[in-house]
C-alpha cells in the first residue's frame, strides 16, 4: 500500500510539472517583458493572432498561398478594432487554449465594465501602455485610460491609423492583440 501511494504521488508531481501547453511560437523573436502576466503565454498569445489573422485573410482570397501579417492585421484592424468582427471564424484552437489560460489572470480582465473586458489600470497593460514608442499614441491612451474612458471602440481610429507602428514597436502590436481580439473573445463560447 505504501508503495502505490508512493507512486500516485510521484505521477502527481510529474504531471503538475508539466506546461499546461505546448507553446507553438517559443522560436519567434522575443516580444515584450511586462510584469502582471507568464511571458511565455503572452508571447505565444500574441503570435497566435498574428497567425489567426493571417490564416483568416488568406482563406478569404482565392488564389493568395502566402501568410501576410502586415496586410492581413490592416484587414483585420478595421472592423476588429470596433468589435465587428466574426472572430469565431478566425480564432483557432491553439489560440482557445491560450484564451483558457489567459482568462485565469484575474487582475487582466475587467469582468464588471460595460465598455470592455480588458482591464487597461492591470500591471501588464499598464506597462505596454507606458512603452509605446509613438509618444501621441502613448499619451492618447494615458488620458483615456486615466478618465475611465478607454476602449477599443473609441480607440478604433487611431489603431486604424496607426497599425502598422505595430511592426517595430512589439508593446503596440501586443496591445492590439489584447485590445482588439483577446477582449472580445474572453466572453465567448467555444
Amino acid at each position: 500500500m505504501k508503495n502505490y501511494s508512493s507512486l500516485i504521488i510521484f505521477i502527481l508531481i510529474i504531471i503538475s510539472c508539466k506546461e499546461p501547453i505546448d507553446y507553438q511560437f517559443k522560436n519567434s523573436p522575443k516580444t515584450v517583458d511586462c510584469n502582471g502576466i507568464n511571458y511565455e503565454l503572452a508571447h505565444d498569445a500574441y503570435y497566435s493572432f498574428r497567425q489567426d489573422i493571417a490564416i483568416y485573410v488568406k482563406n478569404l482570397r482565392i488564389g493568395y498561398n502566402n501568410l501576410n501579417y502586415q496586410e492581413s492585421l490592416g484587414y483585420f484592424i478595421y472592423r476588429g478594432a470596433q468589435g465587428n468582427f466574426d472572430f469565431r471564424e478566425m480564432v483557432t484552437p491553439h489560440t482557445r487554449k491560450l484564451l483558457t489560460l489567459l482568462k485565469k489572470n484575474e487582475d487582466l480582465w475587467d469582468t464588471t465594465s460595460e465598455k470592455s473586458n480588458l482591464n487597461y489600470h492591470s500591471e501588464f497593460v499598464s506597462c505596454l501602455v507606458e512603452n509605446i514608442k509613438n509618444e501621441d499614441i502613448k499619451t492618447t491612451l494615458q488620458a483615456l485610460i486615466k478618465t475611465n474612458t478607454m476602449n477599443s471602440s473609441i480607440f478604433a481610429e487611431n489603431y486604424r491609423a496607426n497599425v502598422f507602428d505595430s511592426n517595430i514597436d512589439n508593446h503596440f502590436g501586443m496591445l492590439i492583440a489584447f485590445d482588439t481580439y483577446y477582449q472580445h473573445l474572453y466572453k465567448m463560447e467555444f
